[in-house]
């Protein structure tokens, strides 16, 4: 996962640690302080999340200002240096603890601090750099992992349209279900992402969810893919995370046949314990009736089948996504955007969004690095917003009607016999001898082809 994200990782919670564990953000500030670290200090979460650490100490200080002053990182770590410490942390009930601090600074994508985690130890295990650097690991491990099920967990997936509620009511049974199925959307809609929540959810999380585009690989390369997954997954000897629990075959409807039939004959034992998913713009169904997909390799996935709308069929959903995505940059980005103005929030409703949610993530988090202000304007709108919006409103090309070749060429046909009777002043001897055939045959196909005798 790109280091970018990892402010968001951190946060996450390591809640579901145990250690003495709490992180902050790159303005020193407190962002979540572990139910270890509220046993060794007696703090709970709430009386020290939020508050800026720095090494001065006040005059009249507090247990708190001593306890943020004591977890206050130095330079070195500011500027992305690991560093450890033995130091004295004060505890709620007057008196202190001996520890040892391990600062752990997590760089974001540019470089820069963007969250320092702090670990706690009542004991000095762990000097050396190599004790040190697995904590860092383990850290940033388990944020991921965390962040993970987070991001995926069952309210991850935004919506309040009757379309939605029923996908997210088919994917409610589908979690501890072991059946394939497919996912029909528009391309961003999110099919992607719910295939994740239900794999998530259901009973192999401890496996891995591997998505191939068939669309984007050649025949060879889903091949040679599929064969390194098989044998994985016939591997008595690997860890549960090197297996693919769920194997998501993007735009399915296109997946070469060559491929369907190897999957038909590897694939599909059940011993393998590999779930096939689907993800496709049109229904695999109709693919079979065009010839795209084997009928076999269709009913690998014909359960259940998930429709999701596009976007600009969801109605209000597009307000409660935005929201969303403006408290997600909040968390990623330096913007000082909390909501939006309602006539920025009319122009998103207007328009008919093409590349759906995922194109709206994207103008959000463009919109929210554009902002100065607390609310998003229209002004902060980028400009490929803006050119889509200009273009949505221009008048469409006129649709190409469909044309069968025997139209065609009567069309033809017709045009050359009245231009051959033009340029022969009607004379109709003289137009069926320059076409090559008698008078009698050329009036029956003037006839047929509806064509007016001037005479």
């Amino acid at each position: 996962m790109a280091t970018r994200r990892k402010r968001n990782l951190l946060d996450a919670a390591l809640a579901e640690s145990h250690s003495a564990i709490c992180v902050l953000d790159g303005e020193r500030r407190l962002r979540f302080f572990s139910a270890g670290m509220h046993l060794q200090t007696g703090f709970d979460a709430e009386d020290v999340e939020g508050l800026v650490c720095s090494s001065p100490v006040p005059a009249n200080a507090t247990p708190i200002d001593l306890l943020t002053s004591a977890l206050s990182p130095s330079i070195e770590v500011a500027d992305g240096q690991l560093q450890s410490i033995n130091t004295v942390l004060p505890r709620k009930n007057g008196s202190s603890v001996n520890v040892r601090l391990t600062f752990v600074p997590v760089l974001d994508g540019e470089g820069g601090v963007a969250r320092i985690v702090v670990t706690s130890e009542t004991s000095a295990v762990g000097k050396g750099l190599g004790a040190s650097m697995s904590q860092k690991l383990h850290a940033e491990i388990t944020a991921l992992r965390i962040e993970f099920r987070r991001r995926f967990s069952d309210h991850s997936f935004l919506g309040r349209c009757s379309q939605i509620k029923v996908a997210l009511q088919q994917a409610e049974l589908l979690k501890n279900a072991a059946c394939g199925f497919s996912i029909v959307g528009p391309s961003g809609s999110g099919r992607r992402h719910l295939a994740k929540l239900i794999h998530v959810a259901g009973n192999e999380n401890e496996s891995s969810l591997v998505p191939l585009d068939c669309r984007l690989l050649t025949t060879e390369q889903v091949r040679d893919s599929l064969r390194v997954i098989r044998r994985l997954a016939a591997s008595q000897k690997k860890a549960s995370h090197q297996v693919a629990g769920t194997l998501v075959l993007v735009e399915g409807d296109r997946c070469p046949r060559e491929v369907q039939q190897w999957i038909l004959e590897n694939l599909t034992e059940e011993a393998l314990g590999i779930r096939l998913v689907s993800t496709s713009e049109t229904s695999l169904a109709k693919s079979v009736e065009e010839g795209w997909v084997m009928p076999d390799f269709n009913r690998l996935f014909c359960s259940v089948e998930i429709q999701l709308p596009p976007l600009h069929e969801r109605g209000d959903d597009i307000k409660l996504l935005v929201q969303h995505f403006i408290q997600d940059c909040q968390r990623n980005l330096e913007t000082s955007a909390e909501a939006i103005s309602s006539e920025a929030l009319d122009a998103l409703q207007f328009y008919r969004w093409p590349g759906n949610v995922r194109e709206l993530q994207g103008v959000i988090a463009e919109a929210c690095q554009n902002s100065f202000d607390r609310e998003l304007s229209e002004q902060d709108l980028p400009f490929s917003f803006n050119v889509g919006m200009d273009a949505q409103q221009l008048p469409g090309l006129p649709e190409a009607t469909e044309q069968s070749l025997d139209g065609i060429l009567q069309r033809f046909e017709i045009d050359v016999i009245q231009k051959t009777l033009s340029t022969c002043r009607n004379n109709k001897a003289e137009a069926a001898r320059r076409l090559g055939m008698t008078r009698p045959k050329l009036y029956r196909r003037m006839k047929t082809l509806g064509i007016a005798d001037e005479e």
